[in-house]
């Protein structure tokens, strides 16, 4: 299940005494090679180190939510000057009398992708202060309601406090374990710098925590943090987008995309939430105002392993986060369901690999009952339930010589706040790159978006669309190869 170091039980007061006060006094005393004895395929640790990242007391992820809120409403009244920061006691006075309506009148960008961000915000408030995953989504919902009633004069809405403490800490999750694999706290000097840099960037509210508790240059014995694998994948190319399904009519637009790996779903271990996840995104001008196309992901909440000689599986538990928003149709939702992870390696460099997954769609949004529309300011969409389908199966040859792929979603919608509307969609991504150097391949990917609106009385309740990429990718990896 990993590598075994010997315990070095020396080494527990030198990490006593470089931790905080509040820290040192709330850790129990257990040896330290309890903690390193046992690592991951990749030699690092499976959990962060209790000992040196203690957990706060719970007054400080409520203090530094209530400051992020603070400079969030700061920024929108003296940088923007938004009507809703225009508060006052007058306004906290009149969200209190009023209540909570269901839902509010801002774009689909807003509500599905602004709201889970600030949510993994709030989700990090907690989770970079010592606080595990579960531990950290009160205080998501907790920082999100404060808001709505004190940081805007809109009427609270409850839509906009589930998609933030739902959407949040699958947010939150991937953004602690992408910056726990960039920071090095055994690291000094430029090598030290660029990391603190890069996850102030990535994550302004882990900063702020180790600034607070002396991280940010306190030096470690060791690398304290778990480290996982990961697979970074970043294509810049063209991207054309048809008229309909008519090949090589539309302009050409430029496309950028990033994609995800972390964590192996095929070491045998004990497991935690996110220990694995993938997301995929895609940034776009081919949609006039809508340049964000797509960010989809999941991540495991409750998983094992199986094999039997080259065939491995995971199988477990997941949450999944969808935005779409193209010029077929608007979607986001989030769902949780079961999935399968495989793979089967056939040779030394051949293997075949497939995922699978079904979930179902508690609350999502959808925009059926309009045409999709890139100039609105107004909510065009309903709010309801449904599922979802999702597949990535694939092959690849000479140790990711070509890997050859097809990413596919179906989705059922059914609305029950809104336009009452019934829609299908189907999207279809077919995949090839081809390596030229170690960490360069050249790749081309065909896109099919088909919505179908069921029952409607709209003149054509059916959209078709293709679109292509093709796209020049860099790679970059960790992950051990067989």
């Amino acid at each position: 299940m990993g590598q075994t170091l010997p315990n070095d039980t020396s080494a527990q007061a030198n990490v006593l005494n470089v931790l905080p006060s509040w820290q040192s006094r709330i850790l129990p005393f257990h040896p330290v090679g309890d903690v390193h004895s046992t690592l991951n395929e990749i030699g690092s640790l499976l959990s962060d180190n209790p000992h040196y990242y203690g957990r706060a007391p719970i007054w400080l992820p409520f203090l530094k939510s209530t400051f992020s809120n603070a400079v969030i409403w700061a920024i929108d009244r003296y940088v923007f000057n938004y009507d809703y920061s225009h508060i006052g006691l007058a306004s906290w006075r009149l969200n209190l009398q009023r209540g909570w309506r269901w839902s509010d009148n801002d774009r689909i960008s807003t509500d599905w992708f602004f709201h889970p961000y600030s949510g993994g915000g709030y989700y990090m408030d907690a989770r970079s202060l010592g606080y595990n995953f579960w531990e950290s989504i009160p205080f998501v919902a907790a920082a999100e309601v404060e808001w709505k009633y004190f940081g805007e004069t809109d009427q609270p809405c409850i839509s906009d406090l589930i998609t933030t403490t739902v959407g949040g800490p699958f947010v939150g999750e991937v953004d602690y374990r992408l910056t726990s694999n960039i920071l090095d706290d055994s690291k000094t000097g430029f090598d030290r710098l660029w990391r603190e840099v890069a996850v102030a960037f990535l994550s302004p509210s882990r900063f702020l925590s180790r600034l607070i508790t002396g991280e940010l240059w306190r030096v470690a014995p060791q690398q304290e943090l778990e480290r996982e694998p990961w697979d970074v994948e970043l294509d810049l190319g063209a991207h054309r987008v048809n008229n309909g399904t008519s090949f090589n009519t539309g302009p050409v637009k430029a496309s950028m995309d990033i994609a995800v790996a972390y964590g192996d779903p095929f070491e045998v271990r004990d497991r935690k939430p996110f220990d694995q996840f993938k997301l995929w995104t895609e940034f776009t001008n081919a949609y006039q105002r809508k340049y964000l196309a797509e960010v989809t992901g999941y991540g495991e909440l409750f998983a094992g392993n199986a094999s039997s000689g080259n065939f491995h599986m995971m199988y477990g538990l997941f949450q999944h986060l969808d935005y779409f928003d193209n010029l077929t149709f608007e979607l986001a939702d989030l769902s949780f369901g079961p999935g399968i992870l495989t793979k089967w390696q056939l040779t030394e460099h051949h293997s075949l690999y497939s995922e699978w997954h079904a979930s179902f769609i508690p609350i999502g949004a959808n925009n059926a009952s309009f045409f999709p529309n890139p100039t609105t300011d107004q909510r065009d969409y309903s709010y309801g339930d449904g599922f979802e389908a999702m597949t990535k199966t694939g092959f690849e040859l000479g140790d990711r010589l070509i890997d050859l792929s097809l990413i596919g979603y179906y989705v059922y919608f059914n609305s029950y706040y809104g336009q009452p509307v019934r829609n299908t969609m189907l999207l279809l991504k077919p995949h090839i790159a081809v390596r030229l150097f170690r960490n360069l391949s050249i790749g081309f990917e065909h896109q099919i978006y088909e919505s179908n609106r069921l029952g409607t009385s709209l003149a054509n309740p059916t959209i078709e669309n293709t679109e292509q990429r093709l796209f020049v990718q860099w790679n970059w990896d960790d992950f051990p190869r067989e």
